[in-house]
Order: C-alpha cells, then sequence, then structure tokens
C-alpha cells in the first residue's frame, strides 16, 4: 500500500511552512491563503487552513534502514524518549524496525522509521531525499473492530502482517503504508498525547493491479466526524444516518499486540 496524497487540517498554516518547508527542506509544491502543499517522498502532503480545533495527527514517515541517525543528528528536533533515559530510538523486533518520534509547531507528533526488510537505501540521496513517503496516517475511532472491517469492506486492506490486532489498536497495510486504528483516548505511544477524532483525506494504492483509492476519515467511523465548511466533500444525511446507526459488523479483538 502506498499513500499518495494525505489532506490534514491547521489552525496555523505559516507554522506548517516554517517548519515542514524551511526546516525539513520538503520540496513546496503549492501554496495559498487556505493551504500548503510539500512533496514528502512519494507523497503529497497538504495543510488546509480551518477556524475550528483540530486535535492532533499521528504520521510516521519511511526513511532508509541506515539512515535514522544521520537523519537525527542532522534535523536538531526535541526527539521524544523512548525506551528510558536518555534513549530516544524505539526498536521494533517483530515489525523489523526503529524510529524516533518529535512533534511539529502544531501538536502534531511525527515519526521517522526504518524498516529492515525496504531496501530504500541510495548513497546519492541528499537529506530531503531520504524522506521516502507518508507511510502511517492514524485513524483514531470510536471502535477498532467496526473501523477495520469498514476498511476492510470499502478497500480490501488486510491487517499488517507484522502486528496482532487489538481491541483498541490495529494496523491494516504493508511495510510501504499503513492505517494506524487507535481507540479514542488512547494515547500515541510514548507520548500523552490522546487519540482523538480528527479529518483527514488518504488518497492510496493498494494490491496488485494499483488501482487509486480515497478514504475520509469520518466515512470509516461509527459516527460521521470532522465536516468541512466547504473545501472537502461531504457524506449525504442518507449515508449519515446510516453511518450513525449501522451497528458494528465486527466482533471486539482481544489478542495482544507489541504496540507501534
Amino acid at each position: 500500500m502506498k499513500i499518495l496524497e494525505l489532506d490534514l487540517y491547521t489552525n496555523n498554516l505559516e507554522a506548517v511552512r516554517l517548519f515542514y518547508v524551511s526546516q525539513l527542506g520538503l520540496p513546496l509544491l503549492a501554496r495559498s491563503a487556505s493551504q500548503l502543499t510539500v512533496l514528502v517522498g512519494y507523497t503529497r502532503l497538504t495543510f488546509r487552513l480551518v477556524d475550528q480545533p483540530v486535535a492532533p495527527y499521528h504520521v510516521a514517515i519511511n526513511v532508509p534502514r541506515d539512515s535514522l541517525d544521520v537523519l537525527m543528528y542532522y534535523y536538531d528536533l526535541d526527539y521524544l524518549p523512548t525506551h528510558g533515559h536518555g534513549k530516544t530510538i524505539a526498536y521494533f523486533p517483530e515489525w523489523g524496525a526503529k524510529a524516533c518520534y518529535f512533534y511539529d509547531p502544531c501538536g502534531n507528533l511525527l515519526e521517522f522509521i526504518a524498516r529492515t526488510d525496504l531496501n530504500l537505501d541510495d548513497p546519492n540521496l541528499t537529506l530531503p531525499e531520504l524522506f521516502q513517503g507518508v507511510s502511517e496516517i492514524g485513524l483514531p475511532t470510536q471502535d477498532v473492530a467496526y473501523t477495520t472491517s469498514e476498511i476492510q469492506r470499502r478497500f480490501q486492506v488486510e491487517e499488517f502482517s507484522k502486528a496482532t490486532p487489538k481491541s483498541d489498536f490495529n494496523a491494516l497495510g504493508d511495510d510501504n503504508g499503513l492505517f494506524i486504528l487507535a481507540q479514542q483516548g488512547r494515547n500515541w505511544l510514548f507520548s500523552n498525547t490522546q487519540a482523538r477524532l480528527n479529518y483527514c483525506r488518504v488518497q492510496f494504492t493498494n494490491g496488485v493491479n494499483e488501482a487509486v483509492h480515497e478514504l475520509y476519515s469520518f466515512e470509516v467511523n461509527q459516527l460521521p466526524i470532522g465536516y468541512a465548511t466547504g473545501n472537502y466533500r461531504r457524506s449525504t444525511s442518507d449515508s449519515g444516518k446510516a453511518m450513525a446507526s449501522e451497528p458494528s459488523p465486527a466482533k471486539s479483538i482481544t489478542r495482544s499486540i507489541s504496540d507501534h
């Protein structure tokens, strides 16, 4: 699975520009008074300005497996403690990955993640080119089992083979791209930031036919959330009622997981 486009909300476009363009050095693709788009590897990341509260997002970026230390040295960011005092790299043996975590100025929890099963190494890459693409987007939900079922029904995205589902957490996709499902109110890993319902649009490919799909966060939750005031499409009133009243088709999943 590859995340080709990701649209998020923000209350501060100038802070977004200074961080993602000036500090991280990402190419600026488009800018207006109401939105800004940067290129993260193969992913077009767009922030749209809104005048309503915006819950923090969780976004991970794939980097080559041997570049994480270089990136952390070059980018002087406030990396979060992970596995103990002074440790800022988290290791996930089951996932074949290691990662670091930090915040952008808008309070979004970001992650650089290096996956050993992805051969992304290239000695000719510049620093901004080490960002291979957005590989994870957090999708807070009122019911993890329900959202899992909806994504699988609509888009045939399988559960991540390296993770085990849990009642408040699940991962769908593969090493290139993942939907990270978290129960509303659950803290994102290594942080005190709670997963809260928010709005996003994801355009992605999945499967051997590379068909392009589009996911809106409110469409895979039990209740419609995050309706826009003009920039995004809305579900119809009938579909909204169906989403609000339809019982969860999946049983609660309670197996253990190595939380990521």
